[in-house]
């Protein structure tokens, strides 16, 4: 399982934001007798290493250093093993798929194909309107605050900007660190070319809701594949795989964490699965 960005352990948590997804998506798999391999990121959890000078593909590397331990174990036959990959782990993945022919599949959830200075513009602008329709003192809080920084998109410009010009390989930005080796190599990889690399069977899920990842990439990269696919936008889900009936907001993501993840991510990874394992005498 491959996380998505920022520095996530093993579950895809961090201190005062405990997703809790691959933990649960695990032991959902557990019960179906479908073992999985966890890992804390690089200077996360218990893992060593530095994770604010790490690159994107030093990530990608981690990933496939995994994979190798995974299949060196005995009861762990190579043409048995999927990845799957949650965000920015799903253009991980896809890398993975590409460089061991041996993976017998990915599972996508939330996945993208826009370069990643589109995503964060987009998401700045989602920002800064979720800003502007904030009620009550934590609107005027957080409109203030913008205010003192600047639009969001400005802002999200100036953070590029400063980025480009530096090959340090962290940055301070309004008293954030911010892994700029990662960021500055993600902002140069091509979505779309490495999409179009996989061959690999693949299960691709995303999110009504998802105001991070858009959920119209799915079916881009289903056009862009050249192996199997199956695809499904789920009807309000989030981007961290909660389903909310409300409007999307970022800022709707404290309340949401404390939900389950939805049912329907393990459900349909399972089912597919075993259609694989039966197509391929595995699983």
């Amino acid at each position: 399982m491959i996380h998505g960005s920022g520095p996530l352990d093993r579950n895809e948590n961090i201190s005062g934001q405990k997703l809790n997804i691959f933990n649960t998506l695990a032991h959902h798999l557990a019960r179906e007798g479908i073992a999985s391999l966890r890992y804390d990121k690089r200077g996360c959890g218990k893992s060593s290493g530095d994770y604010y000078t790490a690159t994107h593909m030093d990530l990608v590397e981690d990933a496939i250093k995994c994979l190798g331990t995974l299949e060196q174990l005995v009861n762990c036959k190579k043409n048995e093993i999927f990845i799957l990959g949650h965000s920015e782990g799903t253009i991980i993945a896809a890398q993975m798929s590409v460089r061991q022919p041996s993976i017998a599949g990915i599972i996508l959830l939330c996945p993208f194909v826009q370069d990643m200075e589109t995503i964060l513009y987009n998401q700045a602008k989602h920002i800064q309107q979720a800003i502007n329709n904030l009620k009550g003192i934590k609107g005027v809080i957080y409109r203030l605050i913008s205010k003192l920084m600047g639009n969001q998109v400005a802002s999200q410009k100036k953070l590029i900007k400063k980025l480009k010009s530096s090959s340090a390989p962290t940055i301070r930005y309004w008293f954030r660190k911010i892994p700029a080796n990662w960021l500055r190599e993600l902002l140069k990889i091509d979505p779309h070319g490495i999409f179009k690399q996989v061959t690999r069977p693949t299960l691709l899920i995303g999110g009504e809701k998802d105001i991070q990842c858009d959920p119209d990439d799915v079916g881009h990269i289903a056009k862009l594949t050249e192996g199997t696919v199956e695809a499904h936008i789920i009807k309000d889900l989030t981007h961290i795989l909660r389903v909310d009936k409300q409007q999307s907001s970022i800022f709707r993501y404290t309340a949401l964490i404390k939900k389950p993840v939805a049912p329907v991510i393990p459900n349909l990874a399972i089912h597919w699965l075993k259609k694989m394992g039966s197509e391929n005498n595995c699983c």
